[in-house]
């Protein structure tokens, strides 16, 4: 197995933490968009532009999670930091949140 690199931007402490902080800033916004998806925002003719806009918010929210969570284990393996139990949970929280999106549940 090869050993991270220490100067390797990605695996700074520094840059998990400021993806960690994006993914959460991103996820507030995400949940401040969420009438666009909920019964009021699904019953518009722009409904269908509604959904995308939303869905390219949440992909954006799971990716910053996801690069933090893959910053953090590589700096794990490097000085034994914890677990990333914020980013584990937040790309839980969007991969749920997809597949309420997909099946139309937040338009009941």
């Amino acid at each position: 197995m090869e050993q991270q690199n220490e100067n390797d931007v990605i695996f700074r402490p520094a840059t998990g933490t400021a993806l960690a902080v994006a993914s959460g800033i991103s996820f507030f916004f995400l949940c401040m968009i969420l009438p666009l998806v909920g019964p009021s925002g699904s019953r518009v003719e722009h409904a269908g532009q509604n959904k995308v806009v939303f869905l390219l918010v949440l992909l954006v929210t799971f990716v910053l999670a996801a690069l933090a969570v893959f910053s953090k284990m590589g700096r794990r393996k490097v000085d034994d930091s914890p677990l990333p139990f914020f980013s584990f949970s937040l790309c839980g929280i969007c991969l749920l949140t997809l597949v309420i999106l997909l099946f139309d549940g937040f338009a009941i």
